[in-house]
């Protein structure tokens, strides 16, 4: 009786359907209005809306039937039986992982500085805004200052603007929208 338990125990596991903010794989089936229609697993049916393909920057007409994708449960089951699910919501968390494994293999990153303000230097990786606190600057780039203001110290790093430097990820905070990077030291 007990093996008969467990067996129901797993099966009710299987049709457990996946949780909001789950990332799911997918099959493209179709377009509807704008909209586009995916198998999800073979658990049911997942609708991408025309907003959240604009926010990917993708369109329908690039979605092609059959293509697998990767999205991310949004919503519970609409009126429709469809479930509402985002690819650049899926997007975003797999380019937050990859932002942590990145740190947690050290590597080094080959990055074009965007801006800069009084604290630091501004990067993007993969669409998400990174910090470079001052402080992590290595010994070389740090603004080398007599009588150093806010205004001088910006003035110093706008020179670093458009620029390649060698980064590490130092911390990946998903939740918080916070990526902070510092200079690599050049290999000797």
């Amino acid at each position: 009786m007990k093996k008969v338990k467990r067996h129901f125990q797993n099966y009710k596991e299987l049709l457990r359907p996946p949780a909001i903010g789950s990332l799911i794989k997918g099959r493209v089936i179709d377009t509807i209005g704008g909209n586009v229609i995916v198998d999800l697993e073979n658990y049911k049916t997942g609708i991408l809306s025309k907003d959240d393909l604009k926010f990917s920057l993708k369109t329908k007409d690039e979605l092609k039937e059959g293509d697998e994708i990767e999205v991310k449960i949004v919503g519970e089951e609409n009126k429709f039986g469809f479930i509402p699910v985002s690819f650049s919501e899926a997007k975003k968390d797999l380019i937050w992982e990859k932002l942590k494994k990145m740190k947690e293999d050290k590597e080094i990153l080959k990055i074009k500085v965007m801006s800069a303000n009084k604290g630091g230097l501004i990067f993007n990786i993969f669409g998400i805004q990174a910090f470079l606190p001052v402080s992590q600057l290595t010994k070389e780039n740090y603004p080398k200052l007599e009588d150093p203001t806010p205004e001088k110290i910006f003035k110093e790093l706008q020179k670093f603007t458009g620029k390649e430097m060698n980064i590490q990820i130092i911390t990946v905070e998903k939740e918080k929208n916070n990526l902070i990077v510092k200079e690599a030291e050049k290999e000797k």
